[in-house]
């Protein structure tokens, strides 16, 4: 880095310039950073970001697209790189068996044959009971064309059996089930942010009352809000985002949709 030259004179009793000045640092390693405590093999260690942000990031200098995705399940940006692992992230993102996830934000540090072994994993997902799952996401199967590599994730998921945790590959043709499917998920997230007032709550509880779980999902648009039947459907979009409603969006999105409401 080069340094500025000093264009002032200094002062009687002001510090050299040119000496370099110590700050204390913003966030601690041990306020950033956990290891899980759980008991597991010797010379394993889980690295957790204690705020769920990534523990690596890419800008630039990568032969695929990377960027940041606004979560709401995750209350923060989450970091992607290559449109696998975005669309994945959106996916997870209105999926109703996931409670909240992250992004580059878990590291295993374990010994292999050839000494220590690094791995981060792409995402984790965190089940209503609690289950923890670790997913990497791959292209399709020339990605894991190297034995080496293979025989590397095949240790961390030896890792996650110890740990009780569930270890999963995914393969880019594997997040969509169509690409109706990838319309609605990506509406439906594109929504997580809508403001939803407390009548608005409150009318989905009545709306509850009167038909205890499943409606439609046009009903349930009118229920909650009957002035603006857009701001209605967006509302109900962002709830499903929030675990308030279950939606299949694998099929066509109409009026008489069902619609599961917990």
């Amino acid at each position: 880095m080069m340094k500025s030259k000093n264009k002032h004179p200094r002062r009687k009793g002001e510090a050299n310039p040119q000496s370099p000045t110590i700050l204390p640092p913003a966030v601690s390693r041990s306020e950033r950073y956990v290891r899980d405590q759980a008991p597991a093999r010797a010379n394993v260690e889980i690295i957790r970001s204690t705020d769920g942000g990534a523990l690596r990031t890419f800008n630039g200098g990568l032969m695929h697209e990377n960027g940041w995705f606004a979560s709401r399940k995750a209350c923060r940006l989450l970091h992607w790189q290559g449109a696998a692992q975005r669309d994945f992230l959106i996916r997870a993102e209105v999926e109703f068996s996931v409670v909240r996830m992250a992004s580059e934000a878990v590291r295993f540090e374990f010994m292999g044959p050839g000494g220590k072994e690094v791995y981060t994993a792409d995402v984790e997902l965190i089940d209503p009971d609690g289950t923890v799952t670790i997913v990497e996401i791959k292209r399709d199967k020339r990605d894991l064309s190297d034995p080496v590599y293979r025989a590397k994730l095949a240790r961390v998921q030896r890792i996650c059996d110890e740990r009780e945790m569930r270890f999963r590959i995914v393969f880019r043709d594997e997040i969509w089930v169509s690409i109706l499917h990838r319309r609605n998920v990506t509406l439906f997230a594109s929504r997580a942010f809508t403001a939803v007032r407390p009548e608005h709550y409150l009318r989905l509880d009545n709306h509850r009352a009167k038909v205890s779980k499943l409606t439609s999902f046009g009903e349930l648009a009118d229920a909650i809000e009957p002035n603006d039947r857009r701001y209605g459907e967006a509302i109900v979009q962002a709830l499903t985002v929030a675990r308030k409603i279950e939606i299949d969006l694998t099929r066509p999105l109409f009026d008489a949709t069902e619609v599961t409401l917990h």
